[in-house]
């Protein structure tokens, strides 16, 4: 506390303790009025509900006394008099029936003066009930008047009943009885326009309420008549009761009136919020008066606070404090000012100091920005390097790669080419020998049909008929598999190119042939992996030609050709996974060309699975593959790209949603 109170400005010092002393009494006697108030209003309060409870009261009795009125009306007519006295119940149903619907009644009873009931008429909710009203009933046949409460067996209802005889001027002919059930609607109508609750009942069990929050038949704990208002809870409220009996002839009923405490407490909260609002009112005038003193005090030393803080925050040392007075605050505001001086000197020379250290620190700045940039130059230059010497190292090994299987492909197809040729040359003369030497046969059977035994004998085992038949089919297959061999040579002749000029004019039809004769073992059905729980058969893949009408062009044939067969073996591969994961039943590749603005465009599409556009972008990076360890190494599309883009000028993109399918466009200018 101390502490805090030498942090405060003098003006504050003089004006907090008299504002904690004024506000402190003003709060204490603020508590006092409000806590008498507080208790005028809860007194108030239970008068009110005990006024009210009075006058429920008397609702209650003008009720039976209505019901008196009433049945002086009904019994005194002389055609009601007839109708009991001719027990004409038809009559009487005729009288009384238009009579409790008007007003309102719920039960009608006439009887006899045997208590044998001529009519009952009754509402819906009592048609079937019990009315324990056998005393009732015989005290009206006796001509009694009598007002009671009568209970419904087996429900939870009560009826307000009032008898009456029924005479003549021959004597007593019989008795009446009406009366009205004593349920909610009556209660509502006694509390309409008032925010209390009234609720009837009998041995705390309730029969008749317009709270909500409390159910019929429910049994609750209610004050007793004979204490004042008291306080109870129901349900999670709390509220003011007061309880009031009515009586009968035979029977009490006792009556609840309940006041929400919600309405005290917003009461209460309201006189409490006037009475912050007064005593916020009350400190303001009292921090005004005293912030008024304070300022009167301390106008002198302000200035030279004043000035202090201006030299501190614009660091403008040429200020000084006016010196207006002789006093202690005159020394004050002349030692201020020579303290000022002092700090001006001593700043002069911190600053000429600090523009030294600045000088040497911008020169030492500069040289580290100047090796920082050296030095990152030559790390991009590096990266630029590595990324050159990782491409030139790729396309160096697929060059070679391709180099050597293009000279195997070359030898083995050379090799093939001559004993092929050799062959496939005589097979034209040995099926001329063979057909002559066929029509020999024919003449010697034909002139010579019995020979020797020994030429039968002969005949027989080598079986010269068959062997007729056969030989000329023999020789056909023959033909047909020399013919096959020379076409899968020439086709590996023109995939490897090796017999031409590196860059040359070309057909690209021709180069997609001799890549899908080469691939033609991948495009035939298959059995799938063998490792698969179900084995399961691979159809043909349907290879669907669209070619168009474009001319030869000037290129690197066989590099052209090794793009194709990237594209097409990947295309495969597609369509296999589609296969295998059940997303593609039907197997195509379409192949299409055109001539389109000076270039020779060709787009190769499969139906597969598609590409994710999340990898679109890398499939032409050096390394990049989706396929599985061992399967793929990440260079066919680099290296496709490279060819088609660089050493041909022209361009390669990919077309592909998932689950539609993939679309490679390649195209070549024609030089």
């Amino acid at each position: 506390m101390q502490k805090f109170f030498r942090g405060l400005r003098l003006s504050q010092k003089i004006v907090l303790p008299m504002l904690a002393v004024c506000m402190s009494v003003f709060m204490l006697g603020l508590v006092v009025l409000g806590n008498w108030f507080t208790d005028s209003l809860q007194q108030n309060f239970r008068q009110e509900i005990v006024s009210f409870a009075e006058r429920v009261y008397q609702d209650f009795r003008y009720e039976q006394q209505t019901l008196e009125t009433e049945i002086e009306l009904i019994a005194n007519r002389d055609i009601l008099n007839q109708a009991v006295k001719k027990h004409d119940r038809g009559l009487l149903l005729q009288i009384l029936l238009p009579l409790k619907s008007i007003l309102k009644l719920d039960c009608i009873k006439v009887v006899d003066t045997q208590s044998n009931v001529l009519v009952d008429l009754r509402n819906n909710s009592l048609s079937q009930a019990n009315i324990l009203d056998e005393v009732v009933t015989r005290t009206a046949s006796r001509g009694a008047h009598l007002v009671d409460l009568v209970d419904v067996e087996g429900e939870e209802q009560v009826l307000q009943v009032v008898t009456n005889g029924i005479k003549s001027s021959a004597g007593l002919l019989g008795g009446i009885i009406i009366g009205r059930l004593v349920d909610d609607t009556l209660l509502q109508k006694i509390a309409n326009g008032s925010s209390k609750y009234l609720i009837y009942h009998r041995q705390n069990r309730v029969i008749a309420t317009t709270l909500l929050a409390i159910a019929k038949g429910e049994n609750c704990q209610f004050p007793s008549p004979d204490l004042p208002a008291t306080q109870i809870a129901i349900g999670n409220k709390n509220y003011l009761a007061k309880s009031i009996v009515f009586t009968g002839a035979s029977q009490s009923l006792t009556t609840t009136v309940l006041y929400p405490i919600s309405l005290l407490e917003v009461a209460q909260w309201k006189l409490w919020e006037h009475l912050g609002r007064l005593f916020l009112l009350g400190s303001s005038i009292v921090a005004v008066i005293g912030f008024l003193i304070a300022r009167t005090i301390t106008r002198h030393l302000k200035a030279v606070t004043q000035i202090a803080q201006r030299v501190t925050q614009e660091s403008n040392f040429d200020l000084q404090a006016p010196v207006t007075t002789e006093d202690e605050v005159g020394i004050l505001a002349i030692s201020f000012n020579q303290l000022i001086q002092q700090v001006k000197r001593l700043l002069a020379e911190q600053h000429e100091a600090n523009q030294k250290l600045e000088d040497y620190s911008q020169a030492l700045e500069q040289k580290v920005e100047e090796r920082t940039q050296a030095l990152r130059k030559k790390n991009i230059d590096l990266k630029h390097i590595l990324h050159e010497l990782r491409r030139t190292q790729s396309q160096l090994i697929q060059n070679e790669k391709m180099s050597s299987l293009g000279q195997l492909v070359a030898g083995i197809a050379h090799e093939i080419n001559n004993p092929v040729n050799f062959i496939y040359g005589n097979l034209k003369h040995t099926d001329d020998y063979t057909q002559q030497l066929l029509w020999l046969l024919q003449l010697y059977q034909k002139y010579y049909p019995y020979p020797e035994p020994e030429i039968q004998n002969a005949q027989q085992e080598a079986d010269i008929e068959y062997l007729t038949e056969d030989l000329p089919k023999i020789l056909t297959s023959m033909k047909i598999g020399a013919n096959r061999i020379r076409e899968i040579v020439l086709s590996l002749r023109i995939f490897s190119r090796l017999d031409e000029a590196e860059f040359k004019t070309a057909d690209l039809h021709e180069g997609i042939e001799s890549t899908l004769l080469i691939l033609q073992h991948r495009l035939k059905s298959q059995s799938l992996d063998a490792k698969r729980l179900v084995d399961r058969h691979r159809p043909q893949i349907t290879v669907i030609k669209e070619y168009g009408d474009i001319p030869k062009i000037q290129c690197f044939a066989g590099q052209l050709n090794q793009v194709f067969m990237n594209i097409l073996a990947n295309a495969i591969d597609a369509l296999e996974e589609a296969f295998q994961n059940g997303l593609c039943p039907e197997l195509i590749i379409r192949i299409s060309s055109a001539l389109v603005n000076e270039n020779a465009v060709i787009h190769i599409a499969d139906n597969g699975i598609g590409i994710p556009e999340a990898i679109q972008s890398h499939l032409f990076d050096p390394f990049f593959t989706t396929k599985p360890v061992g399967k793929g190494t990440g260079m066919g599309l680099s290296i496709s790209y490279q060819i088609v883009a660089e050493k041909h000028g022209g361009s390669l993109r990919c077309i592909s949603s998932p689950g539609q399918g993939t679309e490679f466009v390649i195209a070549i200018p024609i030089r």
